[in-house]
């Protein structure tokens, strides 16, 4: 008997350890990644990061984030989302729209406007530069293609100046600081970390900020659309944890400056000033943004930068109820 009974155990355990490798299978098969490469800056997907909520959110979905980087920039981020090896990823709307060439497969799912505080044409606080109009004949430091070189575009139309009347350096935003202190480049169109790293150190001042000349460049989000098309109720949660990231960065700038002291490493000043900044919710696109960005896709077909415009309505993810 005892020995029936234990052959009887045996058998039982066997098929108990059958069902729970199958079931642990089954889930691990069932289970969702979502790979976001970031990049070090203080936009709110950088806190939906640092403060965990968004893994929190998304295990309840039988989602798993998995966080790739961090990248120095969105353009090294987007060779990974065409590749398919990253599913999400935030950059600006000028890098976003030179990586929309080609057989990309990528889509916008949220658009967040530039306050316009926060970047801006910036010069030497003792340089005899007083206006945008004085920077005929001068040098301007701006990365190419980027940020910089589409606010120093606008910056010349506001104000009636030839865009041939300014020399522009076209330098990466590291190379850019670095002609900067030194005096080889007469301004900077300067954006992100640069800009209040500039003022707070490099004994900078402002000819002129962009909601000055109505810059229409803004931090964008981006997605597979096979990864969309796949998990489309993970997009709306991804999106409400950006728009409570920026909230809580408008509410908390004490502790918002802390937080990009420790993670960026950055001087207390800076750190303090990056925190002044506004920070917009992100919004879903709809016919304003989709308008923000065919004006900047006609400049940059334009400028020569992309060979040709963008269908900018092919990039913009719908969920399937819109």
């Amino acid at each position: 008997m005892k020995s029936k009974y234990w052959v009887g155990a045996a058998i039982a355990a066997a098929v108990s350890l059958v069902v729970l490798v199958s079931a642990t299978t089954q889930t691990m098969a069932e289970q969702v990644v979502l790979r976001i490469a970031f990049l070090r800056g203080s936009e709110p997907m950088s806190i939906a990061r640092l403060n965990g909520n968004l893994e929190k959110r998304l295990a309840k979905l039988g989602v798993k984030v998995e966080w790739v980087g961090p990248f120095a920039a969105y353009a090294p981020a987007a060779e990974g989302l065409n590749a398919g090896a990253i599913d999400m990823s935030t950059g600006s709307s000028t890098s976003a729209l030179s990586s929309f060439g080609g057989a990309s497969t990528l889509a916008l799912f949220a658009y967040q406007w530039d306050a316009g505080d926060s970047s801006g044409i910036l010069v030497k606080k003792n340089s005899p530069i007083k206006t945008l109009a004085d920077l005929a004949g001068h040098s301007v430091a701006v990365n190419r293609g980027g940020s910089g070189d589409y606010n120093l575009a606008k910056a010349l139309e506001t104000t009636g100046v030839a865009s041939d009347q300014v020399k522009r350096a076209y330098l990466s935003p590291t190379d850019s600081a670095a002609a900067f202190t030194q005096d080889h480049v007469d301004a900077w169109s300067s954006w992100g970390m640069y800009f209040p790293i500039a003022l707070a150190l490099y004994d900078a001042r402002v000819v002129s900020l962009a909601k000055d000349f109505h810059s229409e460049n803004a931090v964008v989000y981006v997605v597979r659309q096979a990864f969309a098309q796949a998990h489309p109720e993970v997009i709306g949660p991804v999106l409400e944890e950006l728009q409570a990231s920026a909230k809580w960065a408008r509410e908390h700038r004490t502790e918002a400056a802390k937080l990009w002291e420790g993670e960026l490493k950055l001087n207390p000043a800076v750190a303090q000033l990056l925190a002044s900044y506004d920070m917009p919710d992100p919004v879903p696109l709809g016919e304003r943004e989709v308008t923000a960005l065919n004006h900047l896709n006609d400049w940059m077909v334009a400028q020569k930068i992309l060979p040709g415009p963008i269908a900018i309505d092919r990039h913009i993810w719908k969920t399937p109820t819109q």
